[in-house]
């Protein structure tokens, strides 16, 4: 099928890029003791999921059980949920997993989440695996202090729950436009990581797993002889806000294809809106950067750009998103292509599983 003979608006994937991303995010970690555990909040897919892990990744990452559960499915992982599990329902979900035998470690902060994961686990007859994440900064979740850090390590031991480690997200980073501060607050957000690794190893308790890292702070990261394993996740498909902040080193693998639908003196009109794309990083870009979505309702987007001038109602362009994540979540299939030709069709599995 060629890509003339699709509706619009229509999700495509460069299988090429991806597969070249793939492939440089490996050579980025070449020399590194670090291994790769990429987020599956960028692709949701399993043939993606599964690309990634036939090239050298030793694990998945998810944020939510749905989408571990769209990947126990496929039989991929071992999977880190890197977020807490809280509450009966979410539990019993997780139990389940474990019962099955999915390899599937879960975050932990407080002595709540330990205390509830053991009750559940015991329940279940079944014996489940944690890392503590640690606040490396970004004050969202995660523990402050290194002694609270060893203590709930302990407490995962007495309560029968495999340890497995620490994890700590230095997402702030994308705050700081300025590379040379930017580089600076991934460095000591890492030093954070390290101050509770060296807790834990005086302790007696040293972690196997130590996961840091989003794409754009990968090469400092992957340098840390302390660091295991990087959750990097947007490198695969690259997006404009990845790009700022690591220019040059991923293609754009995700495009949205829509069809002009009117043209005026200064602007034209797409069939795409916020319901099929997002902006919130800024507005989507034509891959030549010479057309912007400069406005985005339900439906429609409004094109400015100095390529306007040559567009008649009728014409499809693709438009790069500022945030792959977001956009891909309103999706329920890709449009695989090489060149002009679709070549295949992957359903977004784990599109709004944000249970």
């Amino acid at each position: 099928m060629h890509l003339d003979e699709i509706d619009t608006p229509a999700l495509l994937l460069d299988l090429d890029a991806v597969e070249d991303n793939i492939a440089t995010m490996q050579r980025l970690l070449s020399g590194s003791q670090a291994r790769l555990r990429p987020h599956f909040k960028t692709p949701k897919c399993p043939q993606v999921a599964r690309m990634q892990l036939e090239a050298g990744a030793i694990g998945i990452t998810v944020a939510k059980l749905g989408e571990a559960e769209v990947l126990a499915e496929a039989g991929l992982g071992p999977i880190l949920v890197a977020n807490q599990v809280v509450g009966a329902l979410k539990l019993a979900r997780l139990t389940a997993l474990l019962r099955r035998g999915v390899d599937i470690t879960v975050a932990v902060e407080s002595e709540f989440n330990v205390r509830e994961l053991a009750r559940a686990s015991r329940a279940a007859g079944v014996r489940a695996a944690a890392v503590i994440e640690v606040d490396a900064g970004m004050r969202r979740c995660g523990t402050a202090e290194p002694a609270e850090t060893v203590r709930l390590a302990r407490l995962l031991l007495e309560e029968g729950i495999d340890y497995r480690g620490i994890m700590g997200y230095e997402g702030h980073m994308y705050g700081q436009l300025e590379p040379g501060p930017r580089e600076a607050l991934i460095r000591d957000a890492l030093a954070t990581v390290r101050s509770h690794v060296e807790a834990l190893a005086e302790a007696g308790l040293p972690p196997a797993i130590v996961s840091t890292s989003g794409t754009a702070s990968v090469p400092i990261a992957a340098a840390m002889p302390f660091v295991t394993e990087l959750q990097a996740g947007t490198y695969v498909f690259n997006d404009l806000h990845n790009e700022a902040f690591i220019p040059g080193h991923f293609q754009f693998a995700l495009t949205l294809l829509t069809t002009i639908t009117s043209v005026k003196e200064r602007y034209a009109v797409a069939d795409c809106g916020m319901k099929s794309l997002t902006n919130e990083f800024g507005p989507p870009v034509s891959p030549d950067g010479r057309l912007r979505a400069a406005r985005l309702s339900e439906e429609h987007a409004i094109i400015v750009g100095d390529g306007v001038a040559s567009l008649a109602p009728g014409d499809r362009v693709e438009l790069v998103p500022s945030h792959g994540d977001t956009t891909l979540n309103l999706h329920d299939v890709y449009y695989v292509r090489r060149g002009g030709e679709i070549v295949d069709t992957w359903p977004v599995l784990a599109a709004r599983r944000f249970r």
